[in-house]
């Protein structure tokens, strides 16, 4: 097997000038904090059609969300969650062709353990397999495991170390010990390795000085808020990143979230989006979730807090993709230009609007070119 063979079995490495997946269907609610009919509903049917849809369409990765409770109000948002790396092998074997995540809060899971659990995704999907790393903020969640809660910094720090411990595991041929600030293992090994070479791919959602440090120098991929919707402050933003990388000597893959609403008009996709958020906007749980990030009406300016709740409320604070299907491909041809190289997906209703999205934007993507024509049914994407 070739020392590097990530290019040609990991849909991430597809070339597309936009790649694209689907995220947060692993939790009720998905992204979306609304009591509006059609929201996603947490159940294993409607799961895996929605992946199997996606991975049909030529789709390139499934991105779950790791949460371990919810937020309160109506919708309790995101109480009810799949596991992630059991929901990965699940969907890796219920797939053929895309890209599968599992997301891991490193400081509850042991770099032996999940080494192990990677590895044997890895080979669940032949090599299809992708991690998600993740420091941890919801301090609720750690005090439910009996975690130690650090300071942030100090949780990047943590995280280095236990990506460093992990491909390790995943690639050393004999036994070694691991003496590290945080780790201390004798004769440690894992087998079998993944199939990919060197090892899966790990994704980052660092936004602070420490976690661009962490994406750009430990990370292949950056899981992207983009702080500007302009395009000159997008392009600067994701510009600072990749030349960051490209001075470590590395190269990184800047990935976003999108929520999207497509409708026949722009009039049409305005007014829904008002309905879900405004009209039935759970504002207590997403009051909550806010109160966890820190965002006090006290501390920050009241418009600039309604519009924080609106984006988040719509889509987890996502970028906004909201019209028509030539608008919403104009717009992720900006997202290309400034930089953007993926953008993981959510609906309000995810098994309706993703049919839309393979129905109506897809075509249009491929006819942009920004998107390689799918193949015929069967055919490996890219390879």
């Amino acid at each position: 097997m070739s020392n590097d063979n990530r290019l040609e079995i990991n849909p991430l490495y597809r070339p597309h000038r936009m790649k694209l997946g689907v995220m947060a269907f692993n939790c009720s609610h998905g992204s979306t904090i609304t009591t509006a009919e059609g929201g996603w509903q947490l159940n294993w049917p409607d799961t895996i059609t929605v992946a199997q849809m996606a991975d049909r369409a030529g789709l390139d990765v499934l991105l779950p969300v790791g949460r371990w409770r919810g937020y309160g109000g109506a919708t309790n948002f995101n109480a009810s969650t799949y596991e992630t790396f059991t929901w990965a092998s699940a969907l890796g074997a219920a797939t053929t062709q895309i890209g599968v995540f599992a997301t891991v809060h490193v400081p509850l899971f042991h770099p032996v353990m999940a080494a192990k659990m990677a590895a044997t995704v890895d080979h669940v999907t032949g090599g299809r397999f992708c991690l998600n790393v993740v420091c941890g903020w919801f301090k609720d969640e750690f005090e439910m495991f009996g975690a130690e809660w650090r300071e942030h910094d100090r949780r990047y720090d943590y995280a280095e170390e236990w990506v460093r411990f992990v491909r390790r595991l995943w690639s050393a041929d004999t036994e070694f010990d691991f003496d590290g600030k945080y780790f201390q293992s004798k004769r440690a090994w894992s087998e079998p390795k993944p199939l990919q070479r060197p090892c899966p791919p790990i994704m980052n959602a660092g936004g602070s000085p420490a976690g661009q440090h962490f994406a750009t120098t430990v990370a292949d991929m950056n899981f992207l808020i983009l702080r500007n919707q302009d395009f000159a402050g997008g392009k600067a933003q994701i510009d600072a990143l990749k030349n960051a990388a490209r001075a470590a000597g590395r190269d990184v893959q800047v990935w976003i979230h999108v929520y999207v609403v497509c409708r026949d008009t722009q009039a049409e996709a305005e007014r829904y989006l008002d309905y879900y958020v405004r009209e039935k906007g759970d504002y207590t749980a997403v009051n909550n979730l806010l109160g966890i990030f820190g965002m006090q009406s006290a501390t920050l300016d009241p418009k600039a807090l309604e519009e924080f709740r609106f984006h988040f409320i719509a889509g987890h604070g996502g970028y906004p993709l909201v019209g028509t299907a030539d608008q919403i491909v104009s717009k992720l041809d900006q997202l290309s230009r400034m930089g953007v190289d993926g953008c993981l997906i959510s609906w309000v209703n995810y098994q309706e609007e993703l049919k839309q999205w393979v129905d109506e934007v897809l075509p249009l993507m491929e006819q942009d070119g920004q998107r390689i024509a799918r193949p015929a049914a069967g055919a490996a994407l890219g390879k």
